[in-house]
């Protein structure tokens, strides 16, 4: 992995969510079909700390929507 930073702190912040968010994105496993329920379930029994749940879920469907945008209509997109 890489130290990436810059000298804005609060962009510092959102990196450092969208990194762990991606790291239980992965985690979780590249299925489609996951629920909000069994997202939710993973979530709480992961080693996550309760207190940074909603920045990790507001990290993880920033990820997803990305993901899912089909910017070329000759790929598939990518699904969890």
């Amino acid at each position: 992995m890489f130290n990436f930073s810059s000298n804005v702190p609060e962009l510092d912040t959102e990196n450092e969510r969208l990194f762990q968010a991606s790291k239980f994105l992965e985690r979780v496993g590249n299925n489609p079909g996951m629920t909000a329920d069994e997202f939710f379930i993973e979530l709480a029994s992961s080693d996550i700390p309760a207190d940074q749940h909603q920045s990790i879920l507001m990290a993880a469907i920033a990820i997803e929507t990305m993901m899912s945008a089909q910017l070329d209509p000759d790929s598939d997109p990518t699904v969890h």
